[in-house]
């Protein structure tokens, strides 16, 4: 008799074979993304009611961001400010998406792969374990936002195309290889 539940893989490793140590994480793939999204909004409004403007942008110069108030105002609170956006996203009418944002995914039964609607394979969780690279902060305000995430150890949902180079390994809800 065959098992007719799909077995959806409850965490996967990612990283490198060609050496370059980029990335190597454990994505906890049962996490609902809602979930992530709720934690984080709950660091990030526990950060602004313990700290004026003021102090959390001296706080942000501290770690080695030079800033102004009006600039961590704008990052945190602004019309794409990182909590107007969690809250959009809990909301579900987040349109603050990256120009490279995949769209809808759909998963593949019996692997952690999820397929975009053009046919590029993702993997996708909440890190769990390892490092992963940040976005580039190409301008200050990523860098405003790098520096928070970093500092409030914020929990970071990824999606993450599968590439040439990368490998996966399949892991069960206690971290071993299946």
């Amino acid at each position: 008799m065959t098992n007719s539940t799909p077995t959806n893989h409850p965490r996967v490793k990612l990283g490198r074979i060609n050496g370059d140590d980029l990335y190597s994480v454990i994505l906890d793939m049962t996490i609902p993304y809602k979930a992530v999204l709720q934690e984080r909004l709950t660091r990030l409004n526990a950060f602004t009611s313990s700290n004026s403007l003021e102090s959390a942008t001296k706080l942000i110069n501290e770690a080695g961001v030079a800033c102004t108030e009006k600039d961590v105002d704008k990052v945190l609170f602004g019309s794409k400010g990182m909590i107007p956006s969690t809250q959009a996203s809990l909301a579900g009418n987040n349109t603050n998406r990256p120009k490279n944002y995949s769209g809808k995914l759909t998963r593949r039964d019996g692997s952690p792969f999820f397929f975009s609607e053009d046919g590029r394979q993702y993997v996708r969780g909440v890190i769990v374990d390892g490092h992963y690279p940040y976005k580039e902060a190409k301008h200050l305000f990523t860098e405003i936002r790098n520096c928070i995430e970093q500092n409030l150890n914020l929990p970071r949902y990824i999606r993450h195309e599968i590439t040439e180079f990368d490998e996966t390994v399949d892991r069960d809800a206690f971290n071993n290889p299946r």
